[in-house]
């Protein structure tokens, strides 16, 4: 998964997101075409987040910043908001 080597900076053991952790979340939004895509992936990423002991918003929300990369609605949302952020930034 894209994000698994985010999950050290998601926990607070690294100060910073690493390369490889950028580097997969700017490949995952490239990849997103459509509220659907952006649905799932939120949903995919809420549901493997459970996974890992430690993962707090308050490091997730800082990671698109920090690693640049543009998503429209922060990490922190639920999954079902995409929608209306989504729409926001298309003018819909």
């Amino acid at each position: 998964m894209k994000a698994a080597s985010c999950i050290s900076f998601a926990t607070g053991k690294d100060a910073k997101p690493s390369v490889p952790c950028c580097a997969g979340l700017k490949q995952l939004a490239q990849s997103v075409k459509t509220v659907d895509d952006k649905k799932a992936i939120c949903n995919c990423l809420k549901a493997a987040v459970k996974n890992f002991a430690g993962v707090q918003d308050r490091f997730l929300s800082k990671i698109p910043a920090i690693c640049n990369i543009k998503v429209g609605f922060p990490a922190q949302l639920r999954c079902f908001e995409v929608d209306q952020r989504f729409n926001a930034t298309l003018g819909t």
